[in-house]
């Protein structure tokens, strides 16, 4: 069995930059922890709320409010802003994009835009990351503002460890993952007995598990629940900036209700959200969320 291993702040995480930086604040915990964080640093933010993605705790913060079709007035707003640094925070579905409402600079980007869009979740941010370098500003990951507080550790979190067929399970997962990276396809894949019950889509990590719950019992027979390790991991070569995968108590909840054991991510390239709540949330559902370095994955 594994250590346990230390779920407390990290000890020393960066400031990050002294200049604003955008916080692109899609859903969830994130977007608000950086700003939370920036804020009680004394350091200067400023969130970007698209439609849609407007929440109650940014009314504390400097924001502006764009469209994702007015490319020129969220660029040049954020140079009026001084800022220097840019972060992508946050689940964000890909808009569908109102030309008749584009501004000049969007029209320029248009054909980059809709090209973008094609792409796997890694190239499309990426890509969407270089038009804020191309104006001066840099992009940076939520990991260099919050240090390694943000990452899943080595070992197990909560109470539980992965058995030595969870393990397994997890290696043959993560050889999924890694096979399709070229194709940018996703961060996460489910395996059961050495089955494969499901592969992260575009649809997401959720749309997986809701999907792999949603199975009949005859299709299980083999892999009856609780059983089954959901495997997250960055794909190879992806850009850790602007896409890490990420674990928190949703998640917990939605492997709990797909029927499977538990939860392996790669130790310090998956993020993890309040880890105490997720540490909670998994004892209580009696599963293991567990930091895998690449000896737990090799065989």
């Amino acid at each position: 069995m594994a250590e346990p291993c230390d779920t407390g702040p990290d000890p020393g995480p960066q400031a990050g930059p002294l200049t604003p930086v955008a916080i692109i604040a899609g859903r969830g915990e994130l977007p608000e922890r950086l700003a939370r964080v920036r804020a009680e640093r004394g350091l200067p933010s400023l969130i970007v709320a698209f439609p849609g993605f407007e929440a109650d705790w940014m009314s504390g913060h400097d924001v502006q409010r764009h469209e994702f079709e007015r490319a020129g007035a969220l660029l040049r707003g954020l140079k009026s802003a001084d800022v220097t640094h840019v972060v992508f925070a946050g689940a964000m579905e890909r808009p569908k994009l109102r030309y008749w409402r584009a501004d000049w600079t969007a029209l320029k980007l248009a054909f980059r835009a809709t090209t973008l869009l094609r792409h796997g979740d890694d190239a499309m941010l990426r890509g969407f990351g270089a038009i804020f370098e191309d104006w001066g500003m840099s992009l940076i990951g939520a990991d260099e503002i919050l240090g390694g507080e943000i990452k899943l550790r080595p070992g197990p979190l909560g109470d539980l460890s992965p058995s030595a067929l969870d393990l397994s399970d997890a290696r043959r997962a993560a050889q999924i993952v890694d096979a399709l990276g070229d194709l940018d396809i996703g961060q996460g894949a489910v395996v059961a007995s050495g089955l494969c019950l499901g592969i992260e889509t575009l649809g997401g990590t959720d749309h997986m598990l809701s999907g792999i719950a949603a199975l009949p019992a005859e299709r299980r027979r083999i892999t009856p629940p609780p059983s089954g390790v959901l495997y997250k991991g960055p794909k190879p070569g992806q850009d850790r900036r602007v896409d890490m995968p990420t674990i928190g108590v949703g998640t917990v909840e939605a492997v709990a209700r797909a029927g499977l054991a538990g939860i392996v991510g790669a130790a310090g390239e998956t993020q993890l959200m309040d880890p105490e709540a997720t540490r909670a949330a998994a004892n209580r559902l009696g599963l293991f969320v567990f930091g895998a370095q690449p000896r737990d994955l090799a065989g």
